[in-house]
Formats: structure tokens, C-alpha cells, sequence
């Protein structure tokens, strides 16, 4: 799983192709709309790796949905090979490098519209592709679709980590109102387990408050104090990544959310 870069961009309802339409992802009429997914190649910013992205086809918008490895359309005959149910509407994704990354669009019991997005690595234990909701379709009071994303702001709270010997990273987010607090902090040496932190015997510092700390909902990029970031997959694994500093792992310091160290939130 640590070989794939995951990059999962939900975009909230208003994101389209033309961001500046306000009312990017609502339908002309009330009638079905027209829905697909497609890859699209993308220009890699890793040596050695391929790059793609997924968009929803709504009607005459382009809905980006993710950044990922691989890509490509799924069978409709190969459906159920990746738990998918076999009336879905349209499927892709893809595998690289020990891992995949999976959507499908179908329609739900109640008539609304959703993609799913599942994972699948080498590693994991139970083999299943735990398909979480991305994004659905559906109608708003006046009778009209649109696209409303699954999550919120308030998600991106919490505690993200990168445990090294030398050095470890901690970046605190927390909501203050309507606005995010972020602290960036860089200790030395292994990051205690949570119970010692919890018991006071490990101090954090006050550490680097991020006065700037931007995120853009069209494609889930951050514009920050630490350089220009991601936020990716926001549902197993919560990940920012700042791509202009060096960890002990590689040249970008990605971080990971770990609900055990939440009490730092206090």
C-alpha cells in the first residue's frame, strides 16, 4: 500500500469545468441525467509512474473525482470480479504496482444517482474492496439534479503523523467556527506510543502556527505556509502530502491521520 500515491480529490457540488459557474452541477430539466465515468491520462509528477485522473460525465459538466495511478474502463462481464454490482451504470479504475483503485456509478434504491470508490492492495488482510461513497446525484427542492459530495471541512480535522528515527512530523488541525487552526511541528526522535503521550510524559512545543493554510474544494490542492499540497483519501487512510519537503522516506513529507493521537485536538 506504501508504493501507491493516492490522490483522492472529491469536489463539492459547484466544482465543474467552468469553476466559476456557480451552478456548475445542476441539470437543465428534471429528466434522467446523463451520467458516465472516464479516465483521462494525466502529465506524472513522479518519475517512473504512470498518472490518471476520474471524472463524472454529468450531462454537459466534467466532475473530477480523483487523481490515481491507473486507469481504465472495467467489463461490465468483470463486474462482479471486483465486488461491484452487476447492474452498475459504469465502472474503472486500476491496478499498479501491488495496489488498485476502483469506481462505480449506479443508481440507488430511492432513485438517486452515486459513485463508489473501493481499494484494493497486496497486503490486505480481509481482501475486500470496502467501496465508500464519493459523490451522488440527486434532486434538489426545485426538481433539478445536482452533485453533492459526501463529506465536509469538518472531516479534515485531526491529527496527521510521519514516524521516523531521527525526526517526526505532526501536523494539528483543528475547526475554530468557520475556520481551520493548523500547528506544524518537527521533534526529534520516534513519536512515542499514544498512551505515553497521553500520560504528559512526551511535550509537542508549541510548534509552527500555519496562518496560511488554504484549501481548494475543486481538487482538494493546498496552498500553505509549508508549500503546495494534497489532501488524499479522505476515507481509510487521511493523507496530506507537502510536496516541497523531504522526509526520511522520501523527497515529500506525506502524512498520515492517526485517530489514536485525537486527544492532542484538546
Amino acid at each position: 500500500m506504501k508504493n501507491l500515491l493516492i490522490f483522492l480529490c472529491f469536489c463539492v457540488s459547484f466544482c465543474s469545468c467552468n469553476s466559476s459557474n456557480e451552478g456548475g452541477n445542476k441539470n437543465l430539466s428534471n429528466s434522467n441525467p446523463k451520467l458516465s465515468l472516464v479516465c483521462q491520462s494525466e502529465t506524472s509528477t513522479m518519475e517512473d509512474k504512470p498518472a490518471h485522473s476520474v471524472h463524472l460525465i454529468f450531462n454537459d459538466k466534467k466532475i473530477k473525482l480523483a487523481n490515481v495511478l491507473a486507469c481504465e474502463t472495467i467489463k461490465k462481464d468483470t463486474y462482479s470480479q471486483y465486488e461491484m454490482p452487476n447492474d452498475a451504470l459504469d465502472a474503472c479504475g486500476g491496478w499498479w504496482a501491488g495496489a488498485g483503485e476502483y469506481f462505480y456509478l449506479y443508481q440507488k434504491i430511492n432513485g438517486n444517482y452515486a459513485v463508489n470508490y473501493g481499494q484494493m492492495y497486496e497486503e490486505k488482510e480481509t481482501q475486500k474492496y470496502d467501496y465508500t461513497e464519493l459523490i451522488q446525484i440527486k434532486k434538489n427542492e426545485t426538481g433539478l439534479y445536482e452533485a453533492i459530495p459526501k463529506h465536509n471541512l469538518n472531516e479534515l480535522v485531526g491529527v496527521y503523523t510521519l514516524g521516523g528515527h531521527d525526526n517526526s512530523w505532526i501536523l494539528i488541525i483543528k475547526l475554530v467556527g468557520e475556520k481551520l487552526n493548523v500547528t506544524y511541528h518537527v521533534i526529534n526522535g520516534m513519536i512515542p506510543p499514544s498512551a505515553d503521550l497521553n500520560s504528559n510524559n512526551f511535550k509537542i512545543g508549541g510548534g509552527k502556527v500555519l496562518e496560511n493554510f488554504q484549501i481548494d474544494f475543486s481538487d482538494m490542492t493546498i496552498n500553505s505556509d509549508l508549500g503546495q499540497g494534497q489532501l488524499e483519501n479522505i476515507f481509510e487512510r487521511e493523507r496530506i502530502t507537502f510536496f516541497e519537503i523531504a522526509s526520511h522516506q522520501e523527497d515529500v513529507l506525506r502524512l498520515t491521520k492517526d485517530k489514536t493521537l485525537e486527544f492532542l485536538l484538546n
